[in-house]
């Protein structure tokens, strides 16, 4: 399946605002209020009208599930190797992620 996706989605800075992907804004908004980043009732609501409960309860499992796997590699201490590093570093370029952590 070949997809042209843009990832600037996760930062609300891709062209188009779903960033290639179906309901994109409406699951980052979701995403970003799970992780304490803005009104998770209106998110969850508005997830649930759209998306139906079953596919919001997939989200927000997708979204808990890896930030548990973050958190669980940050306390042990689980170091990425060089060539991973290379494309979370690319990664982290592509979405200007560097300059929005030290607002």
């Amino acid at each position: 399946m070949d997809l042209d996706l843009d990832l600037r989605v996760v930062t609300g800075m891709a062209e188009h605002a779903d960033g290639g992907v179906e309901h994109g804004a409406l699951l980052r908004r979701l995403a970003h209020a799970i992780l304490g980043h803005g009104d998770l009732g209106a998110a969850r609501a508005e997830a649930i009208a759209t998306l139906g409960e079953r596919r919001t309860v997939h989200a927000c499992q997708i979204v808990a599930a890896f930030d548990g796997i973050n958190r669980v590699a940050d306390v042990a201490g689980i170091r990425t190797d060089p060539e991973m590093g290379e494309r979370a570093a690319e990664t982290v370029a592509t979405l200007d992620i560097a300059s929005m952590a030290s607002h």
